[in-house]
Order: structure tokens, then C-alpha cells, then sequence
């Protein structure tokens, strides 16, 4: 039982410390702002979902109000480019980054920023 018990809070405090390994290192750790269009509070879920899970992402937050988007990610894992490629792919632009004609007319019209969008909704 002793081993059993040994074995368990070995692999808990393993597991924990790869927890902990997985943030971004001080010195590769970047905050950074951009603009991205859009119009609602739908448009805000769909702009942030791609980095739920997206490997090397801290956090990643777009304001509806100023359509400033906010990312802290590891530039050791990821680039600024390729964020706002993977916003342009749900069909946002960035100021640097277009969405395919394609990915932007999948877009509800609300959310529809190029022609004005319709009614907005959060």
C-alpha cells in the first residue's frame, strides 16, 4: 500500500511540475495589441475561441468596443503573424491580415463588419 501511495504522489507532483513548465519563460513571454474588426459580442466568442487551446497562447482577449484584441503568448511557440492568420481563418481582419472573401461570408450578417453589419447583439 505504502508503494501504491509513493507511486501516486510521484506521478501527482510530475504531472504538476510539467503543469507549471508549460507557461512561457520570462524572457519569451510578449504581450501585444492589434486591431481586428468586428461587431458584437458574437463576433468577440468567435475571435478569441482559436486560442482556448492553442498551443503557446497565455490569453487572448478582444474588446468590441475599441476592436483592440490583447494576446500574451510564448514567441518561442508562436508568432504575431500566425495569430492573427488563425483570427483571419473564423473571418476577421486584422490591419495586417485579411480574411478570405470565403471565411468572411460565413460570418452571421451581424457580424458582418466590411458592409456595416445589420443589428448588432452581445
Amino acid at each position: 500500500m505504502k508503494i501504491l501511495v509513493l507511486a501516486l504522489a510521484f506521478v501527482f507532483s510530475v504531472s504538476g511540475f510539467a503543469q507549471g513548465s508549460a507557461q512561457a519563460a520570462p524572457e519569451n513571454r510578449v504581450t501585444t495589441t492589434f486591431k481586428v474588426f468586428g461587431n458584437c459580442g458574437s463576433c468577440k466568442k468567435k475571435i478569441e475561441s482559436p486560442f482556448k487551446n492553442m498551443n503557446g497562447v497565455e490569453s487572448a482577449s478582444w474588446n468590441k468596443t475599441t476592436k483592440i484584441f490583447t494576446v500574451t503568448y510564448d514567441k518561442s511557440v508562436t508568432t504575431e503573424k500566425k495569430i492573427k492568420e488563425e483570427i483571419a481563418k473564423v473571418g476577421y481582419d486584422s490591419e495586417e491580415v485579411k480574411a478570405t472573401d470565403e471565411a468572411y461570408n460565413k460570418l452571421p450578417k451581424c457580424c458582418r463588419y466590411r458592409d456595416g453589419g445589420e443589428e448588432h447583439h452581445d
